[in-house]
């Protein structure tokens, strides 16, 4: 994948999302496949979040890791893999980002998203940030985040790939999804014109790009196999994160970062 067309790009301020952009071939990714397979075998950074913490929260949805809370395995393993961080820096992808937002480019988090066969539907959402309790938002400051969204398996309609309502850029009004103090805020139906979704199935190796106020959701999975994703957000260094978890810390994937305002992290070994 080469740098976006300027097409590309006003689709992408015009629509919220961009794809399917291909990273690497499907050879490439299956023969990766089996090592980031080995990552979700052992448990990042990342702790399991307090019981006051985990009920509505997306995470809970993905597949299992042996009864334990998926969070420790799926979440922010760039900061341990050198297998995830080559992908999340992926000079294709990096091309893409800069095309987007510029040189200067920061890594927040890095999420595997594995649906089981049979595994749920994700509902109507926005990832603009996020307000989980009053004086608790973890987020960005100002709020300006992308995502990439990478196939690591098929991603097809049976298996619950992602779709969208083109065109969203406000802030719809939102719930929590549970009680639990991080509750995932969903978008009531009310809210979402269904009738103009569309649906974006991948192939391994392949992404879609979007906005954090690109409005999407994902089916339930009948295709009999486990759909498995990793999700890049991205922000620029002129944006203040807040720490997603003790320890956690930013990557800077290209460029410079001249705003000192976060926590940097060296690339694994």
């Amino acid at each position: 994948m080469s740098d976006l067309t300027q097409q590309q790009r006003d689709s992408y301020r015009e629509q919220g999302f961009l794809g399917p952009l291909t990273l690497m071939s499907v050879a490439e990714m299956e023969a990766l496949r089996p090592e980031l397979a080995a990552v979700l075998d052992i448990p990042g950074r990342a702790p399991a979040p307090a019981a006051e913490q985990v009920e509505g929260r997306l995470a809970n949805l993905v597949a299992g890791r042996g009864g334990a809370s998926p969070v420790p395995y799926i979440e922010s393993r760039h900061l341990d893999s050198p297998a995830v961080h080559r992908l999340i820096t992926h000079p294709a992808l990096l091309a893409a980002a800069r095309a987007l937002y510029g040189e200067d480019l920061l890594v927040w988090r890095s999420t595997f998203i594995a649906k089981a066969s049979g595994g749920p539907e994700f509902q109507w959402h926005q990832d603009w940030g996020g307000v989980y309790a009053p004086g608790e938002e973890y987020g960005l400051e100002p709020p300006l985040h992308f995502t990439f969204w990478i196939a690591v398996s098929d991603v097809t309609e049976d298996s619950g790939c992602l779709r969208f309502v083109p065109g969203t850029r406000a802030v719809l009004p939102a719930r929590p999804s549970g009680p639990g103090r991080r509750a995932t805020l969903l978008v009531p139906p009310e809210h979402v014109d269904e009738s103009r979704a569309v649906s974006l199935p991948l192939r391994p190796g392949q992404c879609a790009v979007f906005t954090d106020r690109a409005l999407h959701a994902s089916g339930v999975n009948t295709s009999g196999a486990e759909r498995l994703a990793l999700a890049v957000r991205m922000t620029v260094p002129a944006v203040k994160v807040r720490p997603h978890f003790p320890g956690h810390a930013c990557t800077l994937v290209s460029g410079q970062d001249r705003a000192g305002l976060n926590r940097l992290a060296e690339p694994p070994r």
